[in-house]
């Protein structure tokens, strides 16, 4: 299968006690490093979310209420074992929610069968691409174990969101079930 294999956003301000911190990413962490073991190097991407130089509209207001977190490297950097993995592959820089507005991962994810997220936010820049996947025309699969949101309430309730739109768009599995089906 040609699956495009999507890391979203897997950086240091999403780790515990940090501002953005997301309740799961150790376990979300630990199983991307399970697929990217198991995965192609050639249909595997990652994205980072860094703040545009020159934002616009509403993007201006969200970069002053987190300057601080823009400013400081360390924190837009990967996470420690994700960082060291994709050195293996492409990284691309995004200034939106969606990865999906990065012209490589587009033409990258119209040539696969299936995408399968991975990543952080759940509730945001995960669900802003998969959005944007299903306008594409792209057959995405969820990993619930391998995606985080903010904590377990809201990566519940966006899967509940979701769930409607499964099997058309979206097939909802955990790493494990992804990789024996393989």
């Amino acid at each position: 299968m040609n699956d495009l294999l999507l890391v979203i956003d897997m950086q240091n301000v999403y780790l515990p006690d940090q501002p953005w911190a997301c309740e799961t990413a150790a376990r979300t962490k630990e199983n991307i490093l399970k697929l990217l073991e198991n995965h192609p190097k050639d249909q595997t991407i990652f994205t980072r979310y860094i703040a545009a130089e020159h934002p616009v509209g509403t993007w201006k207001t969200y970069n002053e209420l987190n300057r601080k977190i823009n400013e400081n490297p360390w924190m837009n950097e990967l996470m420690e074992g994700i960082k060291e993995a994709a050195e293996s592959y492409p990284v691309y820089d995004k200034s939106t929610y969606s990865s999906f507005q990065v012209p490589a991962i587009r033409k990258a994810a119209q040539k696969a069968d299936r995408v399968i997220l991975t990543g952080v936010v759940s509730e945001c820049c995960v669900l802003s691409t998969f959005f944007e996947g299903i306008d594409l025309g792209c057959k995405l699969i969820w990993l619930t174990d391998a995606t985080s949101g903010l904590n377990p309430i809201l990566e519940e309730e966006t899967l509940h969101i979701l769930q409607g739109l499964s099997p058309l768009h979206v097939e909802f599995l955990n790493t494990e079930d992804y990789l024996s089906n393989r």
